[in-house]
């Protein structure tokens, strides 16, 4: 207070922009409210909601999927967000949505956190923030069982089909690594079966949805590079642009777990006998 007053005496600021600024405050008022409320953040509506949002895509078996008996919701990240849910003393709504349809949603408040191994990438990150790593994966490469193609990059050449999930890093590796190929991008079950059925040369997926893939189709598909893949990549939850504080709890949360060998013991039991 006492520098603001030697600042006005010495000229260096002056009484005239204070009474503009104090007029422009009094003309965003709509009788004695303001006329922008500040929007309650994410964590304080979580808790007084008594409730957390999760966007996901059930169709990532062991991940993230559907069980066939019950149509419950189960799997890694299923179990991660509910822990999550226990931790906040609230309860946990999963909304199920196809892939392209998470980022926007979560963007039009749909709910507070998208649970599906989203990876950090400079341009997702202009329009959402990333917690700190929870699943880590690796892409490979699924062709038909009777593909002539050695290594990957026999199929970089024209006339050939890859595909991949719509909008996925895996759809991105795709364009780079196969530019003179025909890209196609697709939902996830559909762009293995385009494989599967001979209609594509190729899907670039996460080795975790590869593996059972192939041991359900031994006859239509194999991994071609099996003991090279092409990246080591890991998912993070993603939140609103803004959230700090729900960011900061995200990734206190996330530390948390993983020291006390959550992560691990939930990677052990959900992912690592789907990869053999």
């Amino acid at each position: 207070m006492h520098r603001g007053h030697s600042l006005l005496r010495r000229g260096l600021i002056t009484a005239a922009p204070v009474a503009a600024l104090s007029a422009a405050a009094c003309s965003m008022r709509v009788g004695a409210e303001p006329l922008f409320q500040q929007a309650k953040p994410t964590l304080d509506a979580i808790r007084a909601a008594g409730e957390l949002k999760v966007g996901m895509t059930l169709q990532f078996k062991p991940e993230m999927f559907r069980d066939e008996a019950t149509n419950q919701p189960m799997g890694y990240d299923v179990d991660l967000v509910q822990q999550m849910a226990d931790d906040l003393q609230v309860k946990l709504t999963i909304n199920d949505l196809p892939f392209d349809g998470l980022i926007p949603g979560l963007q039009a408040n749909q709910f507070d956190l998208i649970s599906v191994g989203l990876v950090n990438r400079p341009q997702r990150a202009l329009s959402m923030w990333f917690s700190d790593p929870y699943v880590p994966y690796r892409q490979v490469l699924v062709v038909p069982s009777n593909s002539t193609a050695s290594q990957p990059s026999d199929l970089n050449q024209p006339g050939k089909r890859i595909t991949g999930l719509t909008g996925s890093t895996a759809a991105d590796l795709a364009h780079r690594l196969f530019p003179n190929a025909d890209i196609v991008e697709l939902e996830q079950q559909a762009a293995l079966l385009e494989v599967s059925s001979g209609r594509a040369d190729g899907i670039i997926t996460e080795e975790y949805l590869a593996k059972p893939f192939v041991k359900q189709n031994p006859n239509a598909v194999k991994i071609l590079n099996p003991d090279q893949p092409f990246s080591l990549e890991y998912g993070c939850y993603a939140v609103r642009k803004g959230d700090i504080d729900w960011l900061l709890w995200q990734n206190n949360w996330v530390a948390y777990w993983k020291a006390k060998g959550l992560l691990d013991a939930k990677y052990a039991q959900w992912i690592t006998p789907s990869l053999g």
